[in-house]
């Protein structure tokens, strides 16, 4: 069995090691922004301990051709808890968020080496665009 919930205050610790799994190092997210923000919603999932196996953000914004929509962003699973669902349940939930905020779009990217996540995409609906995804650091 598992929990979802908001992510809150104090879960910065916990989520070090999955999003070491995303990006390969240690980072600590600014979790105090993200409770306030109403545009980002962080899901935490739990197992039967309250140990964090699992995140997943939707964040929306407004878009001036397209109205509110939303992306999906970091969802991650403990490595000893992947391939048993935990993804999807994030995703499903994540997208009847977006529903019931009547989000016109919802995109995400998915590195193609993550073959497994981009199934499960698909399997959910998700159409792989015809666009290169560009970025800017600064």
């Amino acid at each position: 069995m598992s929990n979802l919930r908001k992510l809150k205050i104090g879960d910065e610790d916990q989520l070090k090691p999955l999003f070491k799994i995303l990006t390969g190092k240690e980072i600590t997210i600014d979790t105090g922004s993200l409770v306030v923000d109403p545009n980002s919603i962080c899901l935490i999932l739990e197992n039967t301990e309250n140990d964090i196996i699992g995140f997943g953000a939707l964040i929306i914004h407004k878009v001036p051709t397209k109205g509110e929509v939303a992306r999906i962003e970091d969802v991650v699973i403990a490595e000893n808890y992947q391939g048993k669902g935990f993804g999807k349940q994030i995703m499903e939930e994540l997208i009847n968020i977006a529903k019931e905020k009547n989000i016109s779009q919802i995109n995400l990217t998915s590195s193609p080496m993550r073959t497994a996540a981009r199934k499960l995409y698909e399997k959910l609906g998700f159409i792989k665009g015809d666009t290169d995804v560009f970025y800017l650091k600064l």
